[in-house]
């Protein structure tokens, strides 16, 4: 899973030359809390946030030289993994960037969908939970679902050496458990 399928794509910018004012109403006007400054080629140049523009000393000064460089980018082509992870350290946003150009941001509504997708919620099927004395032991249990032709939507690794697995397809639950019980023993 790429960054490219969750992030939003051309997201709303005001050029380098344009006055913080510019950038002020952009904010107000898409309830942005960071817009986005780029050049005349489309270039991140920085971002702006809604602070730095209500605090700007001119309103005519160009958006380009209030705006902060982005301390972390992402390619289209970065695993969504990555985006997870650093907008659960500390980021808002995160701008995606090809060739220099911002061509999408990634949001925290974006990462929860590709979350949400990985986990298979709203797929059907049913959900069981196992503890495990050693990692290892996740391939006898993956052997005993494929005995039982049992489809695997997902498996999430849990706390306390847990591991979850969402499958379709299973019609007793007791006697997978029990297989399960034997297998892992």
């Amino acid at each position: 899973m790429r960054v490219r399928e969750w992030m939003v794509a051309d997201p709303p910018t005001v050029g380098a030359m344009a006055p913080v004012e510019e950038a002020g109403k952009l904010a107000e006007e898409h309830g942005l809390a960071i817009v986005y400054v780029v050049d005349g080629e489309g270039k991140l140049v920085g971002f702006l946030t809604r602070k730095a523009i209500s605090s700007a000393p001119d309103p005519s000064l160009p958006s380009g030289k209030l705006a902060a460089p982005p301390s972390v980018t992402l390619s289209p082509d970065d695993p969504m993994e990555r985006a997870v992870v650093l907008l659960g350290e500390r980021h808002l946003l995160l701008p995606v960037v090809e060739e220099g150009r911002l061509v999408g941001v990634i949001t925290r509504g974006g990462v929860l969908r590709a979350l949400a997708e990985m986990a298979g919620f709203g797929e059907e099927g049913v959900r069981i939970r196992i503890k495990l004395s050693h990692p290892s032991e996740v391939y006898r249990a993956l052997e005993v679902l494929a005995k039982n032709d049992l489809e695997l939507v997902a498996v999430i690794r849990g706390g306390d050496e847990e591991v979850i697995f969402h499958i379709k397809g299973l019609e007793d639950r007791e006697q997978l458990l029990s297989q399960l019980e034997e297998a892992l023993g």
